[in-house]
């Protein structure tokens, strides 16, 4: 069992976090989540022991014992495959692993020293997972991952044996994975019970009792201050007054609780346009994307997934003008007006502060500036600063608050809920769901995409094709309605579970079929061919209830 008691962090004047006070019990599964800034990150470090304390103690936390994911990971195997193989593990095992995270066959020879940031972030992951510690402590672990590699990551913590300690944003992942929620806020931490909906439950719950205790005891004082004030001077009551303000000054006082953090982001009202937004025909870019159509229309808000590195990004890029396509056409309707959120805020001048920026691309004030930078909680110097010194999460917001003021009625996001935390995330969802305009979005947020998204388009790396349409549904009207609405749902579950199945098996299918081919023994031979026939097997049984439930 793991024990932290009264932790305090500060880093030279300033609190991080006081008192932090929690266990978690050998197999639990617990997320940290709060603002940025909250110190989420620093109570990984000090517990890894990166990172020293000030106050307090820990324990049930032996370094080897535990496994994280390095930050400037070092490799030394000529490849990535033999680089898995140093914690050592099979290659059965190692491929699994890796081909679970999106890595290709060929990325296995590749010397792991050459893979850019985000991918060596994925290699040192990878051999967290495959090391097994007692305790997996993961810093953001769906960062850099795509929706595939984010759900085989999920399977495999939920079956995970040992404890899994997470910061995450990840909304899913929260609600999926974990059991415990280690809130950070303003200095202090605070453990709930249950996922991340049963988080958001309780923490108002919480917070209403909270300020209902505050309230009644300034009520009580405030009696006692005016019984006080009254009765001091007359000597009939001066006892009673003195004995009254030896209460008070013995009461404890109760904190104001913060109210929860709700940003608000309205993206206005989007002008009329064509009922035909886009239509895509035939485009082709190198070789990245091959013979692309779709049609997008009025007040659809259409999500575009697919595996890292298949041209999503390229995609949209081609679409406002960025890249030109090698071939194919692109029609933009009539009065349709595009506004563009890039995933790597290149819409933005880093040279510029952002109060600078809204001047230069709006003609705004100064006061004006700092007014719309306001409702994306963006104030005093952080406005001031170049934006190259920002935090990606800020550079985020610049960039919402110039799409916010283009006016334009169809959004093109790549992205947009990168770096941000749990109450920008939540604020972001609820102006999307709110405009009345057409969204064209990348992201691997599938919780932002399970709220957002009337329609899905897959990405695939040889074909483009969409895997279909998730039509806004009326909400039910009587009890009937409401049973096919559940029976939906429920099979739509269904399909999503076997999907996910099909996917796990074929993976497991082709990491017989490397066995195979690897292999000189006929005893392992005749156990492989085995293997491999049972695969097949089982994989044609998935698809045989998968076309059962599409009927």
């Amino acid at each position: 069992m793991i024990q932290l008691d009264n932790v305090t962090k500060f880093y030279g004047e300033r609190l991080i976090f006081r008192d932090v006070t929690f266990k978690v019990v050998d197999g639990e599964k617990v997320g940290i989540v709060g603002k940025n800034g909250a110190g989420k990150s620093t109570l990984i470090k000090i517990m890894t022991g990166a990172e020293p304390f000030d106050a307090g103690t820990i324990g049930g936390l032996r370094a080897e014992d535990i496994g994280f994911v390095e930050q400037t990971p070092k490799f030394s195997a000529a490849t990535l495959l033999d680089e898995m193989l140093t914690v050592g593990v099979e290659k059965f095992q190692a491929r699994k692993i890796l081909y679970g995270l999106g890595f290709t066959e060929p990325e296995l020879e590749k010397n792991p020293n050459h893979f850019s940031g985000g991918e060596s972030a994925k290699i040192s992951l990878a051999k967290a997972l495959l090391n097994e510690p007692r305790i997996l402590i993961l810093d953001e672990p769906t960062n850099h991952l795509d929706i595939y590699s984010i759900e085989f990551l999920e399977d495999f913590v939920k079956n995970y044996r040992g404890t899994v300690i997470a910061v995450t944003h990840d909304r899913n992942f929260l609600q999926n994975c974990v059991e415990k929620i280690l809130d950070m806020e303003n200095g202090r931490a605070t453990l709930y019970p249950g996922n991340y909906e049963k988080f958001v439950q309780l923490k108002s719950e919480r917070r209403a009792a909270e300020l209902k205790a505050y309230e009644k005891q300034q009520e009580e004082i405030a009696k006692l201050e005016d019984f006080v004030r009254r009765n001091k001077v007359r000597a009939s009551t001066a006892k009673r007054a003195r004995s009254r303000q030896i209460a008070l000054d013995k009461m404890e006082r109760l904190e104001k609780p913060p109210s929860i953090e709700k940003s608000s982001i309205r993206l206005g009202d989007a002008a009329e346009s064509a009922n035909r937004v886009l239509i895509l025909e035939k485009i082709f870019f190198k070789t990245v994307i091959k013979d692309f159509s779709a049609e997008i229309f009025k007040g659809e808000k259409v999500g575009l997934i697919g595996r890292n590195g298949v041209g999503k990004s390229t995609l949209l890029k081609i679409i406002v003008g960025e890249l030109k396509a090698d071939s194919g056409e692109i029609k933009i309707g009539n009065r349709v007006k595009v506004g563009y959120l890039s995933q790597g805020h290149e819409e933005l001048n880093e040279n510029r502060t952002p109060l600078e920026e809204l001047n230069y691309e709006f003609g705004l004030t100064e006061g004006q500036a700092r007014s719309e930078l306001a409702r994306l909680n963006l104030f005093a110097q952080v406005v001031e600063k170049p934006i190259a010194d920002l935090s990606g999460g800020e550079k985020t917001r610049v960039a919402l608050t110039k799409l916010i003021l283009t006016g334009a009625n169809f959004l093109i996001l790549d992205e947009p809920t990168n770096h941000l935390d749990l109450p920008a995330r939540e604020a972001i969802e609820s102006a999307l769901n709110d405009f009345d305009g057409t969204i064209l979005i990348v992201t691997h947020d599938r919780y932002l995409l399970d709220k957002v998204a009337t329609r899905i388009i897959e990405f695939l790396p040889i074909r483009n094709e969409e895997l279909g349409i998730r039509n806004e549904k009326p909400k039910p009207q009587n009890s009937k309605l409401k049973a096919q609405s559940s029976k939906l749902k429920a099979n739509e579950q269904a399909i999503d579970k076997i999907e996910a199945q099909i996917k796990m098996s074929e993976m497991e299918l082709k990491m017989i079929e490397h066995e195979i081919n690897a292999a000189s023994e006929p005893e392992k031979l005749t156990a492989l061919a085995a293997a491999h026939a049972a695969k097949i097997a089982e994989i044609d049984e998935f698809y045989s209830r998968w076309e059962e439930l599409q009927c």
